[in-house]
């Protein structure tokens, strides 16, 4: 299932906004919002932020026993909740870390992204045979705040649809213009 979604990320990704033209990528949200690009910067900053802790945790995880269902923890599950676009339509306001900068080159930002999207990928697939309920990693939020690996790995693809979903609308707005 995970496998599934990363896979249908990717294939968006790269089938809407891989070819578009440098000036649409970067035009602002008709509501004051962020650009295409800016969205998909804004996701680069936290994969760059959970991948490597990702691999880092699969590295530690212990091999499963027994094909088990991987079970959500209470805060894993109110995190995924927030980001869920089909649950919550309430709007975060990014860290500042987190926002994205002045973007020059829209096209290296998709493109690092489809790198991303193909390392979770690899990271989705080594931790089919992991029990990812026995290893956790720290959350943007704080150090000390910790969730399973599995509850990350749910958490950046419903990031990711979140905001894939609003870099579509920002296409979408245009084309009705």
């Amino acid at each position: 299932m995970l496998e599934q979604q990363v896979e249908k990320q990717l294939k968006e990704v790269i089938a809407v906004f891989q070819n578009l033209p440098e000036d649409r990528l970067l035009q602002p949200a008709a509501n004051g919002g962020w650009s295409m690009a800016e969205c998909l910067e804004h996701l680069n900053t936290y994969a760059d932020f959970y991948l490597p802790r990702l691999q880092k945790a699969l590295i530690n995880a212990p091999a499963l026993q027994q094909p088990d269902r991987f079970k959500h923890s209470l805060l894993g599950r109110y995190f995924i909740a927030m980001m869920n676009p089909d649950k919550s339509t309430k709007k975060y306001k990014a860290m500042k870390r987190y926002r994205p900068v002045t973007l020059t080159d829209p096209h290296a930002v998709v493109s690092r992204f489809i790198q991303h999207l193909e390392e979770l990928l690899k990271i989705v697939m080594q931790a089919e045979q992991k029990n990812l309920m026995k290893v956790n990693v720290t959350t943007t939020l704080s150090p000390l705040i910790k969730i399973p690996a599995g509850d990350a790995i749910q958490f950046v693809l419903t990031h990711n649809r979140r905001h894939l979903l609003q870099a579509g609308r920002n296409l979408e707005n245009e084309t009705h213009a």
